[in-house]
């Protein structure tokens, strides 16, 4: 994006005067673009993308000296198109060549300076070359093979292969092969006629130049959606999709005053976000609208057509909620532009203008917007196959917990008695008593581990009523440093909230999975430590909020956090997945999370840990203030 970003505006400097070649320009950069490419792939080079790169940036340098220096430039023109050495020649008249000035623009660019000096020393003398690393040789090689106008510069240019790549003759005329009509081939598909002239004395006339003026404009943004497309195939979540999307706009459009509302089909809502990025994140954060209102945004995305707003001759016509959009981004014209994928509504992205006219970029906003809808509706398909998965591991898990926990109880209980029937006939043998100990300790873990396994099965869902947090946190920590953390080095610090609401749950649930959560803690930290539990409000952001109903009533969040070594990387990839434990070797069934996740799931709330060896582990738990249950 910098890169294309910085394209756009040396070619935005490029002046409607007929004199410079751009047609020539362009037939030689992709040419020497395509051959570098075909060399690179010929001698097995290490980055083939960066050797096409550098042959289609390599005469960069002549848009430059052009922009900056049109009068001079004009001067060097008729020079070169008497075979004048262009390089001395604008070196006369400017002061710097066009490899110069394109080098500088790579490094300025920041890509690496292999590709500067591939660029720098495309016209320098073959005996200079040869002493080259491979990528100044490519592009020297592809620069020539470019230029080929006989068969005797053919014959010479398969002798240079050899002397400069070792490529013998049957290399380099596949190299040559079929090349010319890869180049044709790249100019239809960007919608470009690149004709030669048909003498060096023909003239440039006014058409040829609007004609010049139009290939740049298709090649520039051509680029751009290269990049923008790439930027989305490499984003991992919402906020990078969407960021790749704000930085197209303003690269393509020059357009930085950029808002999304993202559908909703659960509660039929337009959820307003953006990029953490843009300077209007905050603010757009809590903003909703439903689909079925009376507005643009929900026009736009029902009728899936762009809408152009000016604000004066709206008038009386706006909503509320589009008087307040365009108070927020303080211009007079608005474009909604709707997002969709096959059909499916994802959203709109609303954009600030001066004025409110598209011109032609309205073919370009509706392709970007649909290119970014697939990406977020990929992105929301793969979070629900993940819940669904994992309902289904849980499920599955579930029933073959309560399975196992049944049959093992039956004959469990029954080994308990006989074991006590063995103490009370070996009541004088001490040594025997103390065996019996042992086995029956045994037991008795053995019994926690089923009863965890019941825990995990399916259960009634139970009574919630409101919970003063403060109160019942309280006692489980008081109760816990009674109980697992007592005569251990390891102190529990609980943080109340004085402002805290009531909560609506189940207060059995609530201490299952604290309890689960601190004794987690206190095993992962048994040679000594701190255990911190702290409760509190929360406003709900569209991020986090299931629906409008918790968005409106707000969260209450609990935070267990100990400071510890923290969890193995290995290990909290899958940390809520049944049977993984974090205590290897200590016979722990790992169901613990488990049945926690469970617990909140049903609770219609989320869980999440951070863990690092310098801070610990943190667990937050972010509940809906008034309860309901998930189904």
């Amino acid at each position: 994006i910098a890169i294309t970003a910085s394209v756009h505006h040396v070619f935005n400097g490029v002046k409607q005067n007929g004199a410079f070649p751009m047609d020539r320009y362009w037939l030689n950069s992709f040419s020497c673009a395509i051959f570098s490419r075909r060399i690179a792939q010929q001698i097995s080079y290490g980055n083939v993308e960066e050797a096409y790169i550098v042959g289609l940036l390599h005469n960069l340098g002549k848009l430059l000296l052009w922009k900056n220096f049109p009068k001079e430039y004009s001067n060097i023109l008729p020079l070169i198109e008497a075979q004048t050495d262009e390089c001395n020649a604008e070196k006369e008249q400017i002061g710097i060549n066009h490899c110069e000035a394109g080098s500088w623009l790579i490094k300025h660019w920041k890509m690496n300076s292999f590709m500067a000096d591939a660029v720098l020393y495309h016209h320098e003398p073959l005996g200079r070359i040869k002493n080259g690393f491979p990528l100044v040789k490519i592009t020297y090689l592809a620069h020539k093979l470019s230029k080929i106008q006989s068969t005797e510069e053919q014959d010479s240019l398969l002798a240079m292969g050899h002397d400069l790549l070792q490529l013998d003759r049957k290399q380099m005329l596949a190299i040559i092969g079929g090349a010319q009509e890869e180049i044709d081939h790249i100019a239809a598909s960007l919608e470009l006629t690149i004709k030669k002239p048909a003498s060096p004395d023909e003239p440039e006339t006014a058409a040829l130049d609007k004609h010049s003026l139009h290939l740049v404009t298709k090649v520039q943004n051509n680029s751009h959606l290269a990049f923008f497309l790439e930027e989305l195939l490499r984003a991992d979540g919402k906020s990078s999709i969407l960021q790749a999307t704000e930085q197209a706009l303003y690269v393509l459009l020059e357009i930085d005053t950029i808002l999304f509302f993202l559908h909703n089909p659960d509660d039929k809502t337009l959820i307003g976000c953006t990029s953490p990025q843009n300077r209007f994140h905050e603010l757009i954060q809590d903003l909703i609208l439903p689909v079925e209102a009376t507005t643009n945004l929900a026009w736009a995305i029902s009728k899936q057509e762009i809408i152009s707003i000016h604000k004066q001759t709206a008038g009386n016509d706006l909503s509320l909620a589009e008087i307040q959009l365009f108070d927020l981004i303080g211009e007079e014209g608005m474009v909604l532009v709707p997002m969709i994928a096959k059909d499916i509504p994802v959203g709109v992205i609303v954009l600030g203008l001066k004025e409110c006219r598209l011109k032609d970029d309205a073919r370009m906003l509706r392709l970007m917007a649909n290119q970014t809808a697939h990406s977020l509706n990929l992105i929301d398909i793969r979070a629900r196959q993940a819940k669904i998965i994992q309902a289904e591991r849980l499920a599955a898990t579930s029933l073959a917990a309560a399975k196992i926990a049944h049959e093992v109880n039956n004959p469990l209980a029954i080994i308990k008695n006989y074991f006590k029937i063995f103490e009370l006939k070996f009541t004088n043998s001490s040594t025997l008593k103390e065996d019996l100990k042992i086995l029956n300790d045994e037991l008795d873990r053995i019994s926690n581990i089923v009863q965890q396994l019941n825990n995990f099965a399916p259960t009634e869902s139970k009574e919630q009523v409101k919970i003063d947090l403060n109160s019942l946190l309280a006692d489980v920590a008081k109760i816990l440093s009674k109980s697992i953390l007592y005569n251990s080095k390891i102190a529990i610090h609980f943080i109340p909230d004085l402002d805290l609401p009531a909560l609506v749950a189940s207060a059995d649930d609530i201490k299952q999975i604290i309890i689960n959560i601190i004794k987690n803690g206190a095993e992962a930290i048994h040679e000594g430590g701190n255990i911190y539990l702290e409760a509190h409000r929360k406003e709900a952001t569209n991020g986090q909020a299931s629906d409008l109903r918790q968005l409106q009533q707000g969260q209450i969040e609990i935070i267990i956090r100990d400071d510890g070594p923290g969890i193995a990387e290995e290990i909290a990839a899958n940390l809520f997945d049944p049977f993984i434990s974090t205590k290897e070797g200590t016979g722990n069934s790992g169901l613990g999370l488990s049945i926690v996740q469970n617990i909140v799931a049903k609770l219609n709330g989320t869980i999440t840990c951070k863990s690092s060896k310098e801070q610990g582990t943190s667990f937050t738990i972010v509940l809906p203030i008034d309860g309901q249950s998930a189904p």
